[in-house]
């Protein structure tokens, strides 16, 4: 390993890690602020993407910052121990993306990862405006101790 932690991940090990997680942090700038955010997201294997939900309010800061933001990253990972590990990091660039344009079986694979993560409740609130994004994915690498850790 001679100075860096871990393995590098093959793709097929990437894109693997990156479908069976479904959530992880989004990382914006604007004015040369950060700002992080928890989401949940489907891949679309097909065209290289990833699609995410925003629930927010119309004066958001994370409307805001995603209007302002050149270039994203998307960080996901998994710890259980010290050789169980794997996270994977994507940058690219965020659209957003009218709802008829977002494919029913990416719809489903986001809403499974974030029903898991909020529950039935958070489908039935309106006073939170919803809108699609994608992240055109530029690059993505990933990292692993000696075994990634099993699909859940």
């Amino acid at each position: 390993m001679s100075g860096q932690i871990g393995y590098s991940m093959s793709t097929a090990e990437t894109v693997r890690f990156l479908e069976q997680q479904g959530h992880g942090t989004l990382s914006l700038a604007a004015d040369n602020r950060a700002y992080g955010i928890p989401i949940s997201y489907g891949y679309d294997e097909d065209y290289d993407r990833l699609v995410m939900e925003f629930v927010s309010t119309e004066m958001s800061k994370r409307k805001r910052f995603a209007e302002s933001t050149d270039e994203v990253t998307l960080t996901t990972y998994e710890f259980r121990d010290q050789t169980t590990w794997a996270s994977v990091v994507v940058t690219g660039t965020l659209y957003e993306v009218p709802p008829e344009k977002v494919s029913n079986q990416v719809a489903a694979l986001f809403f499974r990862r974030a029903d898991d993560a909020a529950g039935d409740d958070r489908w039935q609130d309106d006073t939170f405006d919803k809108e699609w994004y994608e992240i055109d994915i530029e690059t993505m690498s990933g990292r692993r101790g000696e075994q990634i850790p099993s699909t859940k």
